[in-house]
């Protein structure tokens, strides 16, 4: 790659450039310009960089051994280490140097841009290729890392968090140190045996993250101090690709940016057994925002491994994932992690695509809180995973879940989004799980819990599954269109903004002008402030207006909605009404003041609000919407409820929470046979199959099992004697499958078992699943 630095400009040239040449140089001389330039690594590192001075090595040439920067300049006049000349970048080769190969500690206002960097002998142990060090410094403002070529450093066939290609590291426990306004932007790191990008401080203390991975970086709990964030953290418009680790992990931030990154095979090439990772994962962080990027190909090492493209692990909140093209990641494309004393919070997941992911779209984890996935477009052909040895895992996997929550994930929000799952695979309901307004297709029902408004219908996107984004855009005629609950958004994928009523279903959405606005009142200027979704803009009446008045909405698309809110106008007394032709008007809602909630949803292009209170108008917004989910649907008759003839150990309700990692186990004596199971669902369902669930099977698994529905009057037999000879006896869990001859709408089953393994006198089952 051929490289030229530019010139500085006139105002930033206040200090001095040196030069190092490789095979002219003489470290006796100046080192003040090309002709007397010095010729070592060591010269240079001996060199304590000031504002304006610039440390440049020759292009197309090669050095061995370790580069040390340090230095600082002022704000608008950075110190700068870089290229000049033509040709390659100039190559820092640590030759597997313990440590790093270029070490940059306790600098601010300062560049790094340009070289080429590499750290092997070809041996099986962990080194960094740059590694960004701070201790005990404070603040340290405005660095920057960029167009770096970090490439070949050695690892163990793992990861450490404490090498990457690209390590970020602070410590100390004396002075609060932080970066601010870090930018690490348009680098290329491949072929690392650890992470690609990597940054973390110990100074994360909080919310129970009492240590620092201590067996990966050495580093005692005792050093670990109390939260203090960096800030102004931006990386960006990187490349990171063929790294045994993760691909992209900033930790300990407030308010950073991951934007424009492109990670390929992350979590590839491992040869140790255990152990996974993520493609862009983050923890300890406040306000993080990652969007646009795009992760493909991330290696997976079975369940419980990870493996995914996008992770908002430990002690996060408020992050925000959006806009962001996920495809081909083996483990799934995006998982909540916490520990049980640090968990992450208020995650949001909006207006991505994931392609052709594995194992589990969605997986939310121990202890996460208020994750809100919501105007996703997700397409899942059920591709199965092959891991093969030395991974631990090996093994193949097909897609089980395109919603998984584990253990006590609490307040997930599932809205909006397409579903276009080829794969038939399910979706979790558990712990008051929310789904609401989402489309699917390929799946014979909604999920475990159910939608409240599922859209069951061919989406119509333009070419799913055959790479690239523009695929994932609905055609004309599309069953997304005006289909979706009020969810803020902001904007689509492509930068549409988002309406406040019957937004669109999915990543993307459909343009909608403005509503045209007329009034009865004066002035009539600037009436288009009414519906501008800028609430910093108002509309105000003459100080004495005439009432009743009309403010009328005509719209050149449908809208579907049941509230109306003026916003900054609580005191208004209005009416709402609608009209087919403009011409007749049906009152929805009388005597409203601020926000007023119709009987029932209305579909319309006009609405009027008759204004009926006294005094000057001044109205910021007029917001149409349709009011999200509070709470998991429950169908009319309540929720489902499991009943049996066996003595009960444990919960009945594990059978049907959508978790087949918790189970339901009779008591170890009274099992007598034959002996039922009931479940029934309160509401009608269509059923093709029923899946049982179990682990330990040859010591307490059904054996012989029949299933029955019920046709509003009496148990009929679909499935007689299903026997089940269940392969191993692990904490594995298997499954055995009950086709019925011809789908049934029903909403009971019953299994009758007569036989079952009682090595341990009792029987257990983890889930029963119906399709």
């Amino acid at each position: 790659m051929a490289g030229l630095l530019a010139a500085p400009s006139a105002q930033a040239a206040t200090g001095t450039t040196y030069y190092v040449d490789a095979t002219a140089g003489n470290d006796a001389a100046a080192g003040s310009s090309p002709a007397t330039a010095w010729r070592s690594l060591d010269k240079a590192g001996d060199l304590t960089l000031g504002p304006g001075d610039r440390l440049l090595f020759k292009a197309g040439q090669r050095w061995s051994g370790r580069l040390t920067l340090k230095g600082a300049g002022t704000p608008g006049n950075p110190a700068t280490v870089g290229a000049y000349g033509q040709g390659a970048k100039p190559l820092i080769e640590g030759g597997g140097i313990t440590g790093a190969a270029v070490t940059i500690s306790d600098v601010h206002d300062f560049v790094v841009d340009g070289l080429q960097v590499t750290n092997t002998d070809g041996q099986a142990v962990y080194r960094t290729g740059v590694n960004l060090s701070a201790k005990d410094s404070g603040r340290l403002a405005n660095v920057t890392l960029r167009n770096l070529s970090i490439h070949d450093v050695d690892g163990a066939g793992g990861h450490s968090v404490a090498t990457a290609g690209l390590l970020v590291s602070i410590r100390g426990n004396r002075t609060p140190t932080f970066f601010d306004r870090l930018v690490i932007e348009n680098n290329e790191i491949s072929e690392i045996g650890s992470y690609g990008i990597i940054m973390w401080s110990t100074w994360s203390r909080r919310n129970g993250m009492t240590s620092l991975y201590p067996a990966e970086t050495g580093i005692p709990d005792s050093e670990v101090s109390t939260w203090t964030p960096s800030t102004g953290v931006a990386i960006r418009g990187n490349r990171v690709h063929d790294v045994t680790g993760g691909g992209i992990t900033p930790m300990h931030t407030k308010g950073a940016l991951v934007e424009g990154n492109k990670v390929e095979r992350a979590v590839t090439g491992r040869t140790k057994p255990t152990g996974g990772n993520v493609g862009i994962w983050w923890q300890g962080n406040d306000d993080l925002v990652v969007q646009r990027n795009e992760v493909s190909g991330t290696g997976f090492n079975g369940p419980g491994s990870d493996g995914h493209g996008f992770d908002s692990d430990a002690d996060n909140n408020r992050s925000l994932v959006q806009y962001n093209y996920s495809h081909h990641n083996d483990g799934g494309f995006f998982i909540a992690v916490s520990f049980a004393g640090a968990p992450t919070r208020d995650t949001v997941v909006r207006h991505n695509v994931s392609e052709s992911d594995g194992y589990e779209v969605f997986g939310l984890s121990t202890a996460t809180q208020g994750t809100d996935i919501h105007n996703n477009t997700v397409y899942a052909d059920g591709r199965v995973v092959e891991v093969k040895p030395p991974l631990a895992g090996a093994g193949r996997y097909p897609l089980g879940k395109v919603v998984r929550i584990y253990n006590d994930a609490a307040g997930v929000k599932v809205r909006d989004n397409v579903f276009l799952n080829t794969a038939g695979a399910g979706f979790d309901g558990k712990n008051g799980a929310i789904y609401d307004h989402n489309l699917y297709w390929g799946t014979p029902q909604p999920p475990t819990g159910p939608d409240h408004k599922a859209i069951v219908a061919d989406p119509e996107l333009a070419s799913p599954g055959t790479g690239g984004l523009p695929g994932y855009r609905p055609l004309d005629g599309s069953a997304v269109f005006d289909a979706g609950v009020s969810v803020p958004a902001g904007t689509d994928l492509a930068g549409t903004p988002v309406p406040d009523a019957a937004p669109d279903l999915g990543a993307y959405q459909r343009a909608v002008p403005p509503p045209r606005v007329s009034s009865t009142f004066t002035p009539k200027g600037h009436l288009e402030r009414l519906a501008d979704r800028d609430p910093a803009t108002s509309w105000r009446s003459v100080p004495k207006p005439r009432f009743p008045g009309t403010v009328d909405l005509t719209y050149a698309l449908d809208r579907t909605f049941s509230t109306v809110e003026l916003t900054g106008s609580p005191d208004i007394e209005y009416d709402v009404q609608t009209s087919e032709d403009g011409t007749t008007w049906q009152t929805r809602a009388t005597g409203v003041k601020g926000a007023a909630t119709l009987p029932a949803e209305v579909t319309t292009r006009r609405v009027r609000l008759v204004v009926t209170g006294q005094g000057r108008i001044q109205i910021d917004e007029v917001r149409l919407g349709v009011p999200a989910a509070t709470g998991p649907y429950l169908p009319p008759g309540g929720a489902p409820v499991v009943t049996t003839s066996f003595p009960s150990a444990s919960a009945l309700d594990n059978l049907i929470d959508g978790d087949p990692g918790t189970p339901w186990a009779s008591a170890a004596t009274g099992v007598t046979f034959p002996g039922d199971i009931t479940v029934d669902y309160r509401a009608p369902r269509n059923i093709s199959e029923v899946t049982l669930h179990t682990a330990w099977a040859k010591g307490q698994g059904v054996t012989d099992v029949s299933l029955q529905t019920w046709d509003g009057a009496a148990w009929v037999t679909r499935v007689d004697h299903h026997l089940i000879d269940w392969p191993s006896s692990s904490a594995t869990v298997e499954t055995s499958t009950m086709r019925l001859p011809a789908p049934v709408s029903t909403d009971r089953i019953r299994l009758i078992v007569h036989k079952a393994n009682l090595e341990w006198g009792n029987l257990a089952l983890y889930e029963i699943a119906t399709r």
